[in-house]
């Protein structure tokens, strides 16, 4: 979780206990940053595709 808050860290603790999934966590970047789905799944997948969640 660390890891996560260290990439976007507008997503709080609460955010992130209720995280379970890859399509949770894009949801939530996509909602805390403003982002379009497209840019907010891109981000995630750059950052997913070297860690485990």
């Amino acid at each position: 979780m660390r890891e996560v808050q260290a990439k976007w860290n507008r997503l709080s603790m609460s955010d992130l206990s209720q995280i379970k999934t890859k399509s949770e966590l894009i949801d939530r970047v996509q909602e805390q940053y403003g982002l379009a789905r497209e840019v907010a799944a891109q981000d995630v997948e750059i950052w997913w595709s070297d860690r485990s969640f």
